[in-house]
């Protein structure tokens, strides 16, 4: 089956999105195994999984280049949101035990609760009517709507807000290092949930997907910048004395 122009652009962003999404999370969860700090695992799982959303579509892309057909509609819900609940609360976890330790365990335990509820809602929809979550849009696009839609903008506001706040931590340092980190933190969570909400709200066409994947691809190399500061980097934006 042929790819529309606009579908061949769409699979070819999220491919990009997820390769480059997926190195930068393996490689911040990787110093784990130097450092021996769980956070580090964790902040990367976490960042490998806030681009679950895309995975769907990256591979149903690839499945119709090799074979011609994409993912059936099941699939694709249950690859794309089925890890959304999960890495919400890993990341959860992950924010409060750097930032707000003494409100972590009722934290974790609301996410939780609204994650399995959340995810029973999903499991049941999918087999039985998925429908009532969404629509495929051509091959390789959906249309999210009901508890799918909810959750996601769930998603995204838990995000923007406790990355903010997860940010803001090193902006009060003398350290202009931390300082540095925190601004491209902030940065990295801005501009993923901009590139989410357009992504999801605008008009599908050539001009809006690449300025919303632009957006996303940023935000991962944002993250990558603020949470490992590399030399370069920090040459670029501090002045040595």
């Amino acid at each position: 089956m042929l790819l529309e122009p606009i579908e061949i652009l769409n699979g070819t962003f999220s491919l990009i999105c997820v390769v480059i999404s997926t190195i930068v999370g393996i490689i911040i969860a990787s110093r784990y195994l130097t450092h021996k700090q769980k956070i580090l695992l964790l902040v990367g799982i976490t960042w490998i999984g806030v681009f679950s959303p895309w995975w769907p579509s990256t591979i149903s892309f690839v499945l119709v280049l090799v074979t011609g057909k994409g993912l059936t509609l099941q699939l694709y819900f249950l690859i794309g949101l089925i890890p959304g609940a999960p890495i919400l609360i890993i990341w959860i976890y992950a924010f409060s035990e750097l930032t707000y330790k003494k409100y972590q365990k009722i934290l974790v335990s609301i996410y939780t609760i609204i994650g399995i509820i959340f995810e029973v809602l999903l499991i049941y929809f999918i087999l039985n009517d998925p429908s009532v979550i969404g629509e495929l849009k051509g091959l390789l696009d959906v249309t999210y709507k009901s508890i799918a839609l909810y959750y996601a903008v769930f998603i995204v506001i838990s995000v923007l807000i406790t990355g903010i706040l997860f940010g803001r931590e090193s902006l009060g340092s003398e350290n202009p290092e931390l300082r540095l980190k925190g601004y491209l933190l902030i940065a990295a969570f801005v501009s993923w949930s901009i590139g989410a909400i357009l992504d999801a709200a605008l008009p599908l066409n050539i001009i809006t997907l690449t300025i919303a994947r632009l957006i996303l691809i940023s935000s991962a190399l944002e993250f990558y910048c603020g949470f490992l500061l590399p030399k370069f980097v920090k040459d670029l934006f501090i002045k040595q004395k």
